[in-house]
C-alpha cells in the first residue's frame, strides 16, 4: 500500500507522486467525489480504479463503469477472500499490460537511438526543470573463435523489463532499458534536479545493472555517457558510446567506463601483413629472441590501435601464419586441434605465443627447414584428406608429379617414405581423439582413415607399444 487519503485533492497529489498500479476510491469523498477523482486518474495515469460503493449508490457505480473503472465493490459484501482474488487477477493482467507497454517503449527507444525515428514528447519524456539525462551502454565480453570468427550469437537471456524496474539510488530513475542490437543494451537514466554530484551515483547505478546482467552467464562492461541537459542529446551520446565500445576489450579487468576516460587511438596505417612478412624473414634466419620480441610487439600494436573486430581479423591472420609455418617445417604440433575458443585476448595471446615457442623448439637442429613445393603440397593434401581411403597414386595425381619423384623427395627431405608419413600422421590424429574420454576407442579407426579396426589396432600397438583402448585408459 503506497498511501491513503480521505481528501480527494490530497489523494490526487499522492497518486501523482507514487504512481500506484491500483487505486480504490470511495464514491463519497469531500472536495471531488469519487467519480470525479476516478476520471482524473484514468485520464492521466495507467492505474486501475476500483470504486467502493453501497446499494444506494448503484447509479454512481454504473456511471463509473462507463468512464472506465475496472469494477465496483459493495462495501457491505467485501471480504478478505474476495479482495485477495481481485488483487491476484489484477496483478496478472497489470503485469501483462506493463510488459506490452515496455515492448513498445523498447522499440521506440531503439529506433530513436539509431536515428530512425523521433520520440514524441509524451508524459514519459517531458523535460522537467533541472532534470538531466544519461545513457548507460552495456556490452558483453565476447569469446574469440579463430576458426569461425565470433561464436554464433546466442540468447543471453537479458530481461529488459525486469532491468528497467531495477531500484536505482535515490535521485536516479531508469526510464527505459532496451536491447539495441545483438549484444548491445542501453539504459536511459533520468537524474533529478536534487542530485548535485551524480558521478558516484551513476557508477553505483551501473553496477546494480551489471550485477543483474551477469546472471546471463557472461561478464559485461558498461560505458556511461556525459550528462546531458536535454533528452534528445542522447542520440549523440549513443553514437559516442558505440564508437568507444570497440576498444573496451583492451581493458580486461575494468567494467565501468566514463566516456570521457576512454581515449580513442588515432587512425594509423594497418601494417599487420607487412609485420608478418618481417616475422617470416626472422623465422627463416632462425633469430629466436628477435622472433619472440617481434610477436609481443605485434600483439601490443594490435591491442593499442585495433577495434575488437579488427583485432579478431588480425589474430586469425596470425593463426593462419602459424599454421603455414607448421606445414612448412613439417611439425607435428596439432595447432587447430587445440581449443580455438578463447575467453579473452590475454588467453588467446598466451596460447599463440606458447604454440610459437613449441614451434621454435621443434625447429631447433633442423638442417633443412624449408621443404620443396611438391613435398609441402603432398603434406597439405594428406592433412586435408587423411580420413579418406587415399593412396600415393591419389596424392601424385593431385599435385601432378611422378610417383617415383615424390618418393625420392620424401626420403631426401623428411627421411621417411610417404606411406610412413601418412601412417604417422593418422596415428597422431588418433592419439588426439583418444585423449578425449568421451570418444569411443572402438570408432577411432574409421575417423582416421584406417581400413579396419584390426589393422588400426595392429599399427597403433606397433608404434605406441599398447592398444588404442589401453592408450586411452592411460590418458584418463
Amino acid at each position: 500500500i503506497t498511501g491513503s487519503q480521505t481528501n480527494s485533492l490530497k489523494a490526487w497529489a499522492e497518486i501523482r507522486k507514487s504512481r500506484p498500479d491500483i487505486v480504490f476510491v470511495d464514491i463519497s469523498m469531500p472536495v471531488m467525489n469519487g467519480l470525479e477523482l476516478a476520471e482524473k486518474i484514468l485520464k492521466n495515469t495507467n492505474a486501475r480504479v476500483y470504486l467502493l460503493t453501497s446499494y444506494e449508490d448503484f447509479e454512481y457505480a454504473k456511471k463509473g463503469v462507463r468512464i472506465g473503472v475496472s469494477d465496483y465493490l459493495l462495501k457491505n459484501e467485501l471480504s478478505e477472500s474476495m479482495l485477495g482474488n481481485l488483487l491476484e487477477k489484477a496483478e496478472h493482467s497489470i503485469l501483462s499490460e506493463k510488459k506490452q507497454r515496455h515492448l513498445v517503449l523498447e522499440h521506440n527507444i531503439r529506433d530513436f537511438l539509431l536515428g530512425q525515428s523521433l520520440i514524441e514528447k509524451d508524459l514519459t519524456y517531458r523535460e522537467r526543470e533541472g532534470q538531466r539525462y544519461v545513457l548507460l551502454s552495456f556490452y558483453p565480453c565476447m569469446p574469440i573463435d579463430l576458426v569461425d570468427g565470433r561464436p554464433a550469437e546466442e540468447d543471453l537471456q537479458v530481461d529488459c523489463y525486469s532491468l528497467q524496474n531495477t531500484v536505482c539510488p535515490k535521485g536516479m530513475t531508469c526510464s527505459a532499458f532496451a536491447r539495441i542490437r545483438s549484444y548491445e543494451y542501453c539504459a536511459v537514466i533520468f537524474i533529478s534536479a536534487a542530485v548535485v554530484d551524480s558521478g558516484w551515483l551513476l557508477q553505483k547505478t551501473a553496477e546494480l545493472f551489471l550485477d543483474e546482467i551477469r546472471k546471463s552467464g557472461r561478464d559485461w562492461k558498461c560505458i556511461c555517457s556525459d550528462v546531458k541537459l536535454h533528452f534528445f542529446e542522447l542520440q549523440e551520446a549513443y553514437r559516442r558510446n558505440k564508437g568507444a565500445a570497440g576498444y573496451l576489450y583492451q581493458h580486461e579487468r575494468q567494467s565501468f567506463f566514463r566516456i570521457g576516460d576512454i581515449i580513442l587511438p588515432q587512425e594509423t596505417e594497418d601494417r599487420f601483413e607487412s609485420d608478418l612478412e618481417e616475422l617470416g624473414h626472422l623465422i627463416r634466419e632462425r633469430r629466436r629472441d628477435e622472433i619472440l620480441s617481434k610477436i609481443e610487439a605485434l600483439f601490443n600494436v594490435c591491442r593499442t590501435y585495433d577495434t575488437f573486430d579488427r583485432y579478431i581479423l588480425h589474430m586469425r591472420s596470425f593463426w593462419s601464419f602459424i599454421s603455414r609455418q607448421i606445414r612448412r617445417e613439417g611439425m607435428e604440433i596439432q595447432l587447430l586441434d587445440a581449443s580455438t575458443v578463447f575467453a579473452s585476448p590475454d588467453d588467446l595471446e598466451r596460447t599463440l605465443i606458447q604454440f610459437f615457442r613449441d614451434l621454435l623448439r621443434q625447429g631447433e637442429g633442423k638442417t633443412n627447414g624449408v621443404y620443396s613445393d611438391y613435398v609441402l603440397k603432398a603434406i597439405e593434401y594428406i592433412r586435408l584428406q587423411y580420413m579418406e581411403d587415399i593412396s600415393v597414386a591419389d596424392i601424385v595425381e593431385e599435385i601432378r608429379i611422378s610417383e617415383g619423384h615424390l618418393r625420392r623427395l620424401f626420403r631426401q627431405e623428411l627421411g621417411m617414405s610417404i606411406i610412413d608419413y601418412l601412417t604417422d600422421y593418422r596415428i597422431g590424429r588418433a592419439k588426439i581423439l583418444l585423449r578425449d574420454p568421451k570418444v569411443p576407442a572402438a570408432g577411432v579407426w574409421s575417423r582416421t582413415g584406417f581400413s579396419s579396426a584390426q589393422y588400426f589396432s595392429y599399427v597403433f600397438r606397433k608404434k605406441e607399444g599398447l592398444s588404442p583402448r589401453e592408450y586411452q585408459r592411460k590418458q584418463i
